[in-house]
């Protein structure tokens, strides 16, 4: 199969969809997963993560969201019927997406305004942890729900999948007859 293939505009969105999750994924994990150099003393040698850039990176998704979207609607028009499924199911997963980035940059945020000391301190010396507990929740539905919408992404994904194997499938029989 030659590179030169175009591609359908469900295939392009799809690859869209894959790279927004890339970015978040590792901006999540930047934040919440163990590292080793996050321990002390590894933590005073290496830099911390850096949540002001994903506080922007998540502005920037946010904002990439818009773009699916009109590029989703746009696609309906030109759609095979097999793909129909798959681009009905992205702008509410594109909206929960857009969710679950704001939530992350609250995240993020609230780590910075830890870092720079601008937390509010209701008791001296302590912190108080109970809004960023309400964030963390918050993101935890906003994760939950954007799994539920990935799920009916991937359903409509596996049939456009199978539409485009069977007419590859039907263009192959095709070429056989024409040379027998």
């Amino acid at each position: 199969m030659s590179e030169n293939v175009l591609k359908l505009p469900s295939q392009i969105i799809f690859d869209n969809l894959k790279e927004l999750m890339r970015a978040k994924n590792t901006a999540h994990e930047s934040i919440f997963k163990f590292h080793w150099k996050k321990m002390w003393p590894f933590s005073l040698i290496w830099p911390q993560v850096d949540f002001v850039r994903i506080v922007r990176l998540m502005g920037e998704l946010r904002n990439n969201v818009a773009s699916q979207k009109k590029l989703a609607k746009e696609a309906k028009s030109k759609a095979k019927p097999y793909e129909k499924t798959f681009l009905d199911a992205v702008p509410a997963y594109l909206d929960r997406f857009d969710i679950s980035c704001k939530y992350l940059a609250d995240v993020a945020q609230w780590k910075q305004n830890l870092l720079e000391k601008k937390v509010r301190h209701e008791v001296k010396m302590m912190r108080d942890v109970s809004e960023y507990n309400q964030i963390l929740k918050d993101y935890e539905k906003a994760q939950s729900d954007l799994v539920e919408a990935g799920a009916l992404v991937r359903a409509g994904w596996i049939e456009v999948v199978k539409g485009i194997a069977d007419e590859s499938e039907s263009q192959i029989g095709k070429g056989e007859e024409c040379q027998q």
